[in-house]
């Protein structure tokens, strides 16, 4: 007998037995029965909460993306200096990377994916401005505190972003980030550079 759950645990149960059956299988070879079968459930009651395999995909994806949209949310509405809101940013990343207990093996396969699906694309596009616009606000808000050398905002923000889609994609195939070697010399570099101050 099903246990009886609240729409939203049941979801969870769903969505969380579709990323293990994408993962194994693949989106291409991934069906909705087996994700029905993973979660000990009815394909009719999986195709209640979702109406195909792309809604449940699409859904994966936009979960996997709540990190990423409070992380920036809270950079946001922190009113503490550019640099130490640039730092905090860098410090939650890192602990998010090096705290998860598998591999982000999704996060490739969503890649993979928006290559072929328009939707997903745009979904992968818009988490990836949303950064880029909230990293380009605190370096120009560092820029005119003084504290950052004055550089195009924009460019710096998107290498930021490539920094943290490396880490991802190195996290997916299994090598963590040494988070204390990356806290302390990683951001140290980030905020001053390769170049000693006498360097040409």
């Amino acid at each position: 007998m099903t246990k009886h759950l609240s729409e939203t645990e049941r979801r969870g149960q769903i969505l969380r037995s579709a990323r293990s059956i994408f993962i194994e299988k693949g989106y291409l070879a991934a069906r909705v029965e087996d994700v029905a079968r993973r979660a000990g459930l009815s394909k009719g009651a999986v195709y209640f909460y979702f109406s195909s395999k792309r809604e449940l995909f699409l859904a994966l994806v936009r979960d996997e993306h709540e990190n990423t949209y409070s992380f920036l949310d809270q950079a946001e509405h922190d009113d503490r200096a550019a640099a130490v809101k640039l730092i905090d940013l860098g410090q939650k990343y890192l602990d998010y990377f090096a705290g998860l207990k598998s591999p982000p093996r999704f996060f490739l396969m969503m890649s993979e994916q928006a290559i072929r699906d328009d939707e997903i694309r745009e979904e992968l596009h818009a988490v990836h401005l949303r950064f880029v616009d909230a990293a380009t606000r605190i370096l120009a808000q560092g820029m005119a505190e003084g504290t950052f050398r004055d550089l195009d905002p924009l460019a710096l923000a998107q290498i930021l972003k490539a920094l943290i889609d490396g880490f991802a994609g190195q996290s997916a195939i299994g090598v963590r980030p040494d988070k204390e070697k990356l806290a302390k010399d990683g951001i140290g570099m980030i905020l001053h550079g390769l170049l000693r101050k006498e360097s040409p």
